[in-house]
This record gives structure tokens, sequence and C-alpha cells, in this order.
């Protein structure tokens, strides 16, 4: 019930139709959800009411947010909260506030996706040497979020491609040409990486990203763990 299109709930005190609407909006739990189609329909849904003012048919707002498990602008531990807020009408302002100030901060964070020159801050390790690899670090640099994409060890076609992309290189600007587990945390370490991302399987096979875990836990990692990987790579062939 917390996922669109179902976040936006209507309630009135039973029996009583005259009673100002309580209209409980459950804030989205990602940027993606937020832009969806179905959650700015309700957010401009939730944005016109709030924009009504003292239209008492409007409703009254009041946003909940799922990762804090709170509502925000309401300070009380009150079960019934329906009743609390016709009991505190001074509350209305801030709630509605409180709502506008989340929604603004979303759509924020919708603005830096529409302006690549300012979001472009992260730097991703790319492991690997063939044409996959090649064509993975093409389509990781046509992200707006992506400053940089380091291929290790990269091949001659990643080398010529420049822009965004280019080969690794060890801390005295020789090529790197091994992608052991030791030169890749290095690495990622050293160029401050923000997500690595595996194309072949052997390194996955050798536990790169179980070492990656341990030893960068804030980097993101695409591929399986060493246990994953070793049923892709345990396959028998059978005449």
């Amino acid at each position: 019930m917390l996922k669109a299109p179902y976040r936006t709930f209507l309630n009135t005190a039973a029996g009583n139709t005259t009673d100002t609407q309580l209209i409980i909006y459950n804030l989205p739990s990602s940027l993606t959800e937020y832009l969806s189609e179905a959650s700015q329909k309700e957010a401009s849904f939730i944005r016109s009411t709030l924009f009504a003012g003292s239209n008492a048919s409007a409703g009254q707002v009041i946003a909940f947010d799922v990762s804090s498990n709170s509502f925000l602008g309401l300070d009380s531990s009150s079960s019934d909260i329906i009743d609390f807020i016709k009991t505190n009408p001074s509350l209305s302002g801030s709630l509605a506030c409180a709502t506008l100030a989340a929604l603004s901060a979303l759509d924020s964070k919708a603005t830096e996706q529409l302006l690549p020159m300012t979001a472009q801050s992260d730097t991703v390790v790319l492991i690997g040497s063939g044409g996959r690899e090649h064509a993975l670090a093409v389509a990781l640099a046509q992200s707006p979020l992506v400053k940089e994409v380091i291929v290790c060890p990269g091949n001659g076609g990643t080398k010529a491609e420049g822009g965004k992309i280019s080969n690794a290189v060890d801390s005295d600007g020789n090529p790197i040409s091994k992608q052991d587990n030791d030169t890749v945390m290095e690495l990622v370490k050293r160029v401050n990486a923000k997500m690595v991302v595996v194309g072949p399987e052997q390194p996955l096979v050798d536990g790169v990203v179980d070492v990656l875990a341990v030893e960068c836990p804030s980097v993101k990692v695409f591929g399986p763990s060493k246990a994953g990987a070793e049923l892709e790579a345990s396959k028998v062939r059978i005449e």
C-alpha cells in the first residue's frame, strides 16, 4: 500500500462528511519512484491541495516518510493522528511547509540529473580488457553522473576512445596490465572510485567483489560474489 499509485489516502471522521479531509501522503522512497508517471500525478495533486490554502474542502495534507517512519512537521506519538490535528489547528502551516520542503528536495535531486556539467562527479573503474568491456565503457560514459571511466587493464580500443574513457595507470603513470584483486583494490582507492563494474568472469571467481566489500565498503560493485560466480565457472559440459 505504500507504493504508487496507492500512496495517497483520504480520511474523514466516521459519519461526518463535513469534516476537513486529512490526506496522508507517503513520500516516494527514491528519486526513480518520484519521477514515475503515477508519482508525478500524485505530487501534482498534493501541491494543488497545499496551494489551495484555507479552502477546507481541499483537505489537510500530512506527509509520511517511510524511511524515518514519521510524519513530517508533526512531533507527536499520538496513535490517532486525525483527532490530534483537529485539536491542534495551528499545525496546518507547519505540516504544509514540511511537505513542500520534502517535494522541493526531490525536485532538486531531479534537477541534478538534468544538468550534466554539474552532475559529473563519479569515477567508475571497469575491470576487463575485451570488446565487452569496450562496449560497457562507452555505455557508462554516456551517464551524466559519471566523470570518468577507468578501464583496468583495458585494450587498444579503450585507450584510443578518449573523452571520459581511459586505461588504468599506476601511481607512476605506467600502464597497468593486471586485473588481480590487489591491483584493482589499489586502483579503486587511489582514484576514489564510486563504482566498480566487472566485465570478465575470472575476477569474479577470484572474489574481487568480496574483497572490495571488505576493503572499500562504500564503493558500489556490479557483479556477483565469489560463491555466486563459481556457479557459472563450475559448469561441466556433458557430451
